[in-house]
């Protein structure tokens, strides 16, 4: 590990200690609200089973995964509220540390340990408590740590620095062949023209975003000459799906920049829901770079053909502190110093105020629930956990992936005539997306629902 260079301002370190006691104390706190909760759902489940609606169950297993989320998120503002109190800056984010709370729930003893024991709770209802005919998971993703694409709609000022994260975020030379291939239509995209139909597309007006300082005309009308016609939105994104119509975004674009891992949502690079600010504490490392090389105070310090060095800046910093920033400050020190093996990159500590924070409010659940056909020991855990392992399952066989979402008999229309998956031919499997807000005071109440989805 490296050491830090002579004055170097101090960096937050590890994970705060105690994150375990902590948790295991809040859980205490509001177990209540989780046991009648949940219980609801298991009634309606337990009743399912009977008429052998297996989808019903699975529905009602990731309704249960949802409402373990948003428990999860009300941790999390308590534990951010006692590190307030003791004036500890830069909040704590619970999404690392959320497969320890499920994988506790998911045994048996320790829930009996936790729930009659320590909390009190009747025994009769901690049999009955957590009990699936199926499984479940969840994962947790800090919509502030993604660029969030609806600054195109607030003004001159946030399109500009939203074209600049952008720009850099496309900017690295590897990806100069996916910017230099025609599409269907014969047309090539350049990185400008991608970045200025994406901001266009949710902008108020009716003028061509162009950069400071350069005149502006009327909007094109390529998307009224499309074979199946449309109009340009104009107004904010409500999903990140809604990208899709936007000019230039293909299959290649998407896989590459907005969602590089579709087993891991942790990795998106792209939002339209939260505060606007990036979260430097839970932003993946492509997006820390884009953002960095968009505050460059001097912006030859960042090289696309050697973007590398960025990523490895990053990296550096992440080892020597532990990457948890107390506040957009303390990112700007960290990075403009730098480390012992690589050097650092001044950025403008202005508008990293303007534009950084070190707290997430608005959050995705990605959960999934499994209802057996051939049945499979019930439980919970990590949905990218689960997705990976119905993916290793497949490849054992030889067989292809199928898509998300469905039933698991429902075949492989999906996929043109694929095989089955084998993991799902003995699970019935729903998947949902939830975004929520838990900007107080809604935070003390598991958030409030903006986005809800069937996969």
């Amino acid at each position: 590990m490296s050491g830090a260079r002579a004055g170097r301002p101090p960096v937050p370190g590890r994970a705060q200690r105690g994150v375990i006691l902590v948790v295991v104390l809040a859980v205490v706190a509001v177990v209540n609200f989780l046991v009648l909760d949940l219980n609801s759902n298991m009634f309606v489940v337990q009743k399912t089973t009977h008429v052998a609606d297996r989808r019903t169950v699975a529905f009602y297993n990731a309704r249960s995964a949802v409402q373990l989320g948003r428990l999860a998120l009300v941790l999390q503002g308590m534990i951010n509220g006692q590190l307030a109190a003791q004036k500890q800056r830069g909040g704590f984010d619970l999404s690392p540390y959320s497969s320890m709370l499920f994988d506790f729930f998911a045994n048996e003893s320790n829930r009996s340990t936790l729930l009659e024991g320590i909390a009190g709770i009747p025994s009769e209802l901690v049999r009955g408590f957590a009990l699936f005919d199926g499984n479940f998971a969840v994962e947790l993703v800090d919509e502030d740590g993604r660029i969030n694409l609806n600054l195109a709609a607030q003004g001159d000022e946030s399109q500009q620095f939203l074209d600049r994260v952008l720009s850099w975020l496309v900017a690295p030379q590897p990806y100069d062949e996916l910017f230099s291939r025609e599409a269907a239509d014969g047309k090539i995209t350049t990185r400008e023209q991608l970045v200025a139909a994406i901001i266009d597309w949710a902008d108020t007006n009716d003028q061509m975003y162009q950069r400071a300082g350069a005149s502006r005309g009327a909007e094109d009308n390529e998307y009224e000459s499309l074979p199946e016609p449309y109009r340009r939105k104009d107004c904010p994104y409500d999903s990140i799906e809604e990208l899709r119509l936007v000019r230039g975004v293909g299959e290649d674009f998407w896989s590459a920049f907005v969602d590089p891992d579709p087993f891991d949502p942790g990795q998106r690079t792209l939002t339209v829901w939260g505060q606007g600010k990036i979260n430097v504490n839970s932003a993946p490392p492509r997006v820390l770079a884009a953002v960095i090389c968009a505050l460059a105070l001097d912006q030859t310090a960042c090289d696309p053909r050697n973007f590398e060095r960025v990523l490895r800046l990053i990296d550096s910093i992440h080892e020597l502190g532990g990457g948890r920033y107390g506040s957009p400050g303390h990112f700007v020190r960290a990075v403009s110093m730098g480390t012992e093996d690589v050097p650092g990159i001044p950025i403008d500590g202005s508008l990293a105020d303007k534009w950084l924070t070190t707290t997430g409010r608005v959050f995705s659940l990605y959960v999934e629930g499994r209802a057996p056909i051939g049945g499979r020991p019930a439980g919970m855990g990590s949905a990218v956990d689960a997705r990976k392992r119905e993916q290793e399952e497949a490849e054992e066989r030889g067989l292809p992936v199928a898509g998300s979402g469905g039933d698991a008999d429902a075949g492989s229309a999906a996929d043109g005539g694929a095989a089955a998956n084998p993991a799902r031919d003995r699970d019935v499997v729903v998947r949902i997306h939830v975004v929520i807000d838990t900007t107080p005071p809604w935070d003390a109440q598991g958030g409030r629902f903006l986005y809800w989805r069937e996969l």
